[in-house]
This record gives structure tokens, C-alpha cells and sequence, in this order.
């Protein structure tokens, strides 16, 4: 189990709910948004989803889990927030999805508009295998199994 409980977020989870989370990233301006993969690799966002950084589709603020199919049954690997608002995260197979505010591009996609759902990341990194995301408030990086930085 990954401990959650620094995270003030996670107390409206039930115990069973919080038993299940096998990896988590809280986000927001007062950790006010979080994602979570459970055991099972389903995927669930709940929070303020400022900037559609939740990836549900729409704009609500849930403090119900939202499951976000798209992802569920991926392994996922790494989780990144990045303040723009953004979010990465990598699977075991090496695909890169990202959601959020996309002012800069940080989203990979080649375009500004904001990623309201997660889509996969395409530009540069379909020939590479993609280990670790990281993602900063205007930029998006990813590590491939060979070292390199994209």
C-alpha cells in the first residue's frame, strides 16, 4: 500500500478504497487533486480539476473517485503533475498519456488547445520506450530506457 495519508485529499477516501492504491500523485495549488492507480490498474482522479487536469472530459470538480477508462487495465509506471496545470504518466509498455492546461504544448501533441481527456503521446516517442515522466508548470520530460531525454 502507498501511504497516503501525508495527503489530506485522501481522507475522504474510504479504507478499502485507500487499501487498493498501489500508486498515487496529488496535485493542485493545496493538494487539492489527486490520481491514484489501484491494484487491479484501474485509474481514478477526484478533486478540484482546475484546467481539466482531471481528464474526465468535462470541467466538475468531483470529491467522488471518477474511474478513467481510457487508462484502466494499462500498468501504469509513473505519474507526474506538472502546476501548469498538466499530467503525464507512463505505462509499463512505454506509452505516454497527458492531459490539462496546454498553453505551451507541454502536452506533446503540437498544439495549445486543453487536453480534457487523456490521449496518448505520439510526437518523438513512438521509437522509444518510455520508463519515467516528469513535468514542471510549463514543460513535460520523458525518460526513455536507453537514457535519453525527451
Amino acid at each position: 500500500m502507498v501511504d497516503v495519508g501525508k495527503w489530506p485529499i485522501f481522507t475522504l477516501l474510504s479504507p478499502q478504497e485507500i487499501a487498493s492504491i498501489r500508486k498515487a500523485c496529488v496535485f493542485g495549488t493545496s493538494a487539492n487533486e489527486a490520481i491514484y492507480v489501484t491494484h487491479n490498474d484501474e485509474v481514478f482522479v477526484f478533486g478540484l480539476n482546475c484546467s481539466n487536469c482531471l481528464g474526465t472530459g468535462d470541467n466538475q470538480s468531483t470529491i467522488v473517485p471518477k474511474k478513467l477508462e481510457a487508462l484502466c487495465g494499462k500498468k501504469i509506471s509513473s505519474l507526474s503533475y506538472g502546476s501548469g496545470p498538466h499530467v503525464l504518466l507512463c505505462t509499463e509498455d512505454g506509452e505516454v498519456y497527458a492531459w490539462g492546461h496546454n498553453g505551451y504544448s507541454q502536452l506533446g501533441n503540437g498544439a495549445t488547445n486543453q487536453g480534457i481527456t487523456p490521449v496518448q503521446v505520439c510526437t518523438n516517442l513512438l521509437i522509444k520506450r518510455v520508463v519515467e515522466v516528469a513535468c514542471g508548470s510549463h514543460h513535460s520530460m520523458a525518460l526513455s530506457a536507453d537514457g535519453d531525454v525527451s
